[in-house]
């Protein structure tokens, strides 16, 4: 894809490729920044940990034509404390609007319109080969392996503004105007909704296999899985 309406070009890849086996040659990503919005600032606050050395948590993803339907067997070790990191139940409903600030804030677990993805789910889709289009919205200085980075995808509005407009051309760009391919958004932890905001927008886009990564880039990491300098 080349430029696109959101005051910039990006740079990324709407095809999957296999997954490098987790090493200590892999890239860490530093303590996350703020991002600003235009009104509210996000801080984080937080540090992401240093990847893991131990193998990546094993998973058994069922899947369907262009879907994912994450199964994870829940074993021990790094996999369970993954697991369990991303799936925290914190007791907030589930909202079909979008957050105007504050992101740094205990999420629901689940999104109207869309699915919950886990990490397990996730990197075995990935490694099948799975056509998926990775949207990273937080805006780090790595993402996700061939993850599209557009952090104005979170933008608080209303699914009826003029810049959900932008983002219903955008979206079509990068995924050829199909609407059942899977699109998975994501931050940095289940304390941030960026990608809450990010996955409502491209549900209300009309996408019909939209995949909230609720665990982000944090529990990524946890599972020993590697990260890329990000491109815009």
């Amino acid at each position: 894809p080349g430029g696109d309406d959101f005051g910039g070009s990006f740079g990324g890849s709407d095809t999957a490729q296999p997954l490098p086996t987790p090493g200590p040659d892999k890239a860490t990503a530093p303590e996350v920044g703020g991002s600003d919005f235009g009104g509210g600032s996000f801080d984080p606050g937080f540090v992401i940990p240093e990847p893991s050395q131990d193998p990546a948590p094993g998973s058994d993803a069922t899947q369907q034509p262009g879907r994912l339907v994450p199964q994870p067997e829940i074993g021990s070790g790094a996999g369970a404390e993954v697991l369990a990191f991303e799936s925290r139940d914190f007791g907030v409903a589930p909202v079909a609007t979008l957050r105007p600030g504050q992101f740094h804030a205990a999420t629901p677990t689940a999104i109207p319109g869309g699915q919950v993805v886990s990490t397990a789910g996730l990197a075995e889709a990935i490694n099948s080969g799975m056509q998926i289009v990775i949207i990273d919205v937080l805006g780090g200085s790595y993402s996700l392996p061939n993850a599209i980075v557009e952090p104005a995808l979170s933008s608080p509005g209303s699914l009826s503004d003029r810049f959900q407009q932008q983002v219903v051309l955008w979206l079509t760009q990068i995924t050829g105007g199909r609407k059942d391919i899977p699109v998975v958004v994501y931050c940095s932890d289940p304390m941030c909704w960026l990608s809450y905001n990010g996955a409502l927008r491209v549900i209300g886009a009309g996408y019909t296999n939209v995949y909230w990564y609720r665990g982000g880039i944090t529990a990524w990491q946890m599972a020993g899985y590697p990260v890329q300098p990000a491109a815009f």
